[in-house]
């Protein structure tokens, strides 16, 4: 609305200086639009390989040399020198003497006695006595009696019948005998036939037709053969055949009848009788006898005797002379020897990679629509030549600054009630930054 106002205003300007100037006057209407534009893109990409490189290697390899080398040092030799010195001491000497005292001893022995002693005992003696008693008992008495059975037997008696028998009567006949061949494959007629499929279980038909079957091929040959007869004979045979005959037969059947006897039984009984007995026993008893006896039993009795003794001590005295010794001792020297050698390393190498991309960015272009003149939207495709963004320094420089921007929206006031300005405004496409490669790239 404000632009429309501006417009007219600007027309009633121009039309006061001149009426001619009036009649050409148009009221426009600034209407924003969206326009893409495609343009190609050159993008870095950081691609990292690895290489190996061939360098010249310098090692130190210890090599151990062994050198004889002389040292001086100074050494005490000891030097030994023997002496005796006289030693006075002073020793107990023990002195031994004997002599006898009397001494009297009791001896005991034993003398052997026979006694005779009395001895009373007391034994229990058995008296047997001897009585009568009566005893019943019940016994079975056999009695035997002769009964008349019936008693059923079988026994076999011979019967003769007569059997038809075929009895072998064969002669010698020539027969064709044949004998295969090699076996061989064609063509061969088979009817429809029914089968069972043996993976799915399932009735399966097979139709009749042409199909390729083996052939078995070979020829006949006559050969001699048996050829049985069989004539029918009569022939008799006596069999045995089992008869039951029933006949009577005396058995003796013997039963026990019960009888009561009554006999005497002697019964022995013992008691027991106490009897005193005495008799005289032999006793051997053993009688101390003491007896004295004097005897002389020699003492033994120790003095000691001082007793001065010398005796000679050989003394050992050492002392130390310095001497002066130049020895030889091996010693191991390291030394490091230089060997020249070839090292395969790795290595990753980055670099950068040009990928060539289209990228469709959005641009806000505002044109004059006169008033009363419809509004049609049309999306317009534009193709711009190519940016290859190389660095970010010259990506950069290819931007307007911020001032001109704010310059370019000034001139350029929106309608708020218009729906094309609430639109999110989309910068030109002189604003596009590629991706900026890193300073340092990873070797």
């Amino acid at each position: 609305m404000k632009n429309v106002l501006f417009t007219t205003a600007i027309c009633l300007i121009m039309g006061g200086s001149s009426s001619v100037s009036a009649q050409f006057c148009q009221t426009f209407r600034l209407v924003p639009q969206t326009i893409y534009v495609q343009r190609p893109v050159t993008t870095l990409r950081l691609e990292t390989e690895t290489i190996i490189e061939e360098r010249p290697v310098t090692t130190l390899r210890p090599v151990w040399e062994t050198q004889m080398r002389q040292r001086t040092r100074t050494v005490l030799r000891p030097v030994q020198e023997t002496s005796v010195r006289e030693e006075t001491y002073t020793v107990l000497k023990p002195v031994y003497e004997t002599e006898f005292r009397e001494e009297t001893i009791q001896t005991t022995r034993f003398v052997d006695e026979t006694q005779m002693r009395e001895e009373r005992r007391v034994v229990m003696r058995p008296v047997t006595e001897t009585s009568t008693r009566e005893e019943r008992r019940t016994v079975l008495r056999p009695v035997t009696e002769t009964q008349m059975r019936e008693q059923t037997h079988t026994v076999m008696r011979p019967v003769t019948t007569t059997s038809t028998q075929m009895v072998q009567s064969g002669q010698y006949v020539n027969q064709l005998v044949f004998k295969p061949g090699r076996r061989r494959h064609g063509l061969g007629w088979l009817p429809r036939s029914s089968y069972m499929n043996p993976n799915t279980g399932a009735a399966t038909s097979q139709r009749g037709g042409l199909y390729w079957l083996p052939k078995q091929t070979g020829s006949y040959q006559v050969q001699r053969a048996f050829v049985p007869t069989l004539v029918p004979q009569q022939v008799q045979q006596t069999t045995m055949v089992p008869e039951t005959v029933k006949q009577q037969v005396p058995v003796q059947v013997t039963r026990y009848e019960e009888q009561v006897e009554v006999r005497r039984v002697p019964v022995s009984t013992v008691r027991m009788e106490q009897e005193e007995q005495r008799r005289l026993v032999p006793v051997t008893v053993r009688r101390p006898v003491v007896e004295q006896t004097v005897r002389k039993v020699p003492v033994q009795r120790m003095r000691w005797e001082r007793q001065q003794v010398v005796r000679r001590i050989p003394v050992t005295t050492v002392r130390y002379h310095q001497e002066v010794r130049t020895e030889e001792f091996p010693v191991k020297v390291q030394k490091w020897v230089r060997e020249e050698g070839v090292q395969r390393v790795q290595r990753r190498v980055s670099r950068w990679v040009p990928r060539q991309t289209i990228q469709t960015v959005a641009k806000t272009v505002v044109t004059r629509v006169p008033i009363g003149q419809p509004i049609t939207t049309t999306r317009r495709i534009i193709s711009s030549p190519p940016v290859e963004v190389r660095r970010v320094v010259e990506s950069q420089a290819s931007q307007p600054s911020k001032a001109e921007e704010k310059q370019s929206q000034a001139e350029i006031e929106e309608d708020p009630d218009d729906p094309a300005s609430s639109r999110p405004r989309i910068d030109n496409g002189l604003d596009f930054e590629a991706p900026k490669p890193p300073q340092d790239p990873v070797r």
